[in-house]
């Protein structure tokens, strides 16, 4: 069982999900998040195995606060789950302003790189542990009009693989969940550009063979069996949780 872990995106969707499911097994979760008021609502639904800590992940010295402050009231971590992310149509790399390239990269790849920065050592401290990084099925097939978030996607992939072969040794195992389409807030920035959404529908039509979107709770379940004991062998994987989207 994981017994104290941090998940970043803690204030909704698939991060809330996750922090509610380790509470429900018995974990005291450390939730981050920038967004006060959803994690206000997170800790609420968890009760006493909640610690809200509000965090920006793309600030270094933040992000070295929260975590030292989740381990010592958790008295250590054993499990990590970078699920913070961003995401919506930029436009293609003509159209992308440099300033929003720098701030999907800082959120989506510098966050779980500053997070993991920081929990390893305590991973460490606890003789081993399990990271989880969360990128998305874009990671792994391109996107229309979305260079910045397909890039910080895939690299979050590199990352994950970089950081199996470092760590795993020393009883840190690193796994990333690929999700596909899932019924989050994120998931409604697409209602903001209509005709970018229409034209990415119709060029993936079919793409999604279970029919429907994902739920975080799903994703939340897949993350949760990577933290766990039961994944004990499994390190630098890449998991698509998708519908078969990336299937063929």
């Amino acid at each position: 069982m994981t017994a104290r872990a941090l998940v970043t995106g803690a204030a909704s969707g698939i991060g809330r999900a996750t922090a509610v499911l380790l509470a429900e097994r018995g974990a005291a979760v450390a939730c981050l998040d920038v967004n006060p008021d959803g994690l206000a609502e997170t800790a609420a639904a968890i009760g006493e195995r909640a610690l809200p800590l509000q965090c920006d992940v793309t600030d270094l010295a933040a992000v070295a606060a929260a975590v030292g402050q989740a381990a010592a009231e958790l008295s250590g971590l054993d499990a990590v789950a970078n699920v913070a992310g961003v995401g919506d149509f930029t436009g293609d790399v003509a159209e992308l302003a440099p300033e929003e390239w720098a701030r999907v990269l800082a959120i989506n790849l510098t966050g779980p790189f500053h997070v993991s920065r920081a929990a390893i050592p305590h991973l460490r401290a606890a003789g081993g542990g399990a990271i989880v990084n969360v990128s998305s099925q874009f990671g792994l097939v391109g996107c229309l009009a979305s260079p910045a978030y397909c890039a910080s996607k895939a690299g979050l992939i590199g990352l994950t693989r970089a950081m199996a072969i470092d760590h795993t040794s020393e009883g840190i195992r690193v796994n990333c969940v690929c999700p596909g389409p899932v019924d989050t807030p994120m998931l409604a920035w697409t209602d903001a550009t209509p005709e970018l959404t229409a034209r990415e529908r119709s060029r993936t039509q079919g793409r999604n063979l279970a029919g429907r979107s994902g739920r975080p709770e799903e994703i939340a379940a897949t993350i949760a069996f990577l933290l766990s004991a039961d994944a004990g062998f499994m390190s630098g994987s890449i998991v698509a949780v998708d519908g078969a989207w990336t299937a063929g």
